[in-house]
């Protein structure tokens, strides 16, 4: 038996070309095909699983970028959301004692002890759940206890105000309601450590005539910078009220006005984020607490 393969190839007018090859040859360039071939698969397969771990890790880094972002904005609501809860329930546990010395009883008692109630349902310990979870869930009921505590303190103030003999009237008699107090808040800029605030806001309708909280002087009517569209008026006895932000001012420097008379309205010129007036009361000078001297309607 012999080793040797013919193979003969046709060749158009040209004698044909015989070609003989060992079996032993032929077999080993077979062979050589196949490891070749492997080897391409092989590499074809290990190129194939580091472009797909390569993805995989592109996708675990947009994953987790996007983790860290989501929880970095709970944590920044977190934040400001815990600085106006402290400043709500400061005021509210303030008022709530001014109407306890007047043997007074918070009106909508539902409301006041849903509000408290929140404040003692305090759980804790081991979780399973992710830290973004457990930053949403606190967040959420972090914003119920505002809420509560919002209307809780409206309705409070709205009780303090009937027991009020003070002089000075609510600049806003058409509606609106406290959007912020005095005292430090939440920057509603985005600053990263809230600001002062020197009066009360009291969002209303755009347009909503405002008031002179009581008789007085103009001491100026116009433009001044954050305030916006802006209105002061001289009392006597060192008191001072002014508002800001109006979208139009219907007083002159120099004018008496009678405690009611509109002397502008509601706006968002200056330093805004929506329709209100920023009201203030001064003594001597000094900003201070509008509500310790003002009826809230």
């Amino acid at each position: 038996m012999t080793d040797l393969c013919t193979f003969t190839i046709a060749r158009e007018g040209r004698e044909n070309k015989i070609i003989h090859i060992t079996k032993t040859w032929a077999l080993g360039v077979g062979v050589a095909v196949l490891v070749g071939l492997g080897g391409i698969m092989a590499g074809g397969y290990r190129l194939y699983q580091v472009s797909f771990d390569e993805q995989e890790l592109n996708n675990f880094r947009q994953d987790y970028a996007l983790y860290n972002e989501k929880l970095a904005k709970l944590a920044e609501d977190n934040d400001k959301m815990q600085k106006e809860l402290s400043q709500v329930a400061t005021l509210e546990a303030q008022v709530r004692e001014l109407l306890k010395k007047d043997d007074k009883q918070v009106s909508r008692g539902q409301i006041d002890r849903v509000s408290q109630e929140l404040d003692n349902a305090g759980q804790g310990g081991a979780s399973t759940a992710s830290k973004l979870d457990i930053m949403a869930a606190q967040n959420n009921l972090t914003e119920k206890r505002i809420a509560y505590k919002r209307e809780n303190l409206s309705n409070m103030l709205q009780q303090l105000s009937g027991m009020d003999n003070s002089e000075y009237g609510w600049p806003i008699t058409e509606g609106g309601e406290i959007s912020s107090y005095y005292g430090f808040r939440v920057d509603p800029f985005g600053g990263k450590y809230g600001d002062f605030h020197p009066g009360v806001d009291i969002a209303a309708a755009y347009g909503t005539p405002i008031h002179a909280a009581a008789a007085g002087i103009v001491e100026m009517a116009g433009w001044n910078g954050g305030y916006g569209q802006y209105v002061k008026l001289k009392h006597g006895d060192g008191y001072e009220t002014a508002y800001g932000h109006m979208s139009a001012i219907a007083a002159t420097a120099g004018q008496q006005v009678q405690k009611g008379d509109v002397i502008g309205f509601v706006g968002s010129t200056g330093a805004s984020t929506g329709p209100h007036v920023h009201f203030e009361v001064l003594t001597d000078g000094e900003q201070t607490n509008p509500l310790q001297y003002v009826q809230a309607r």
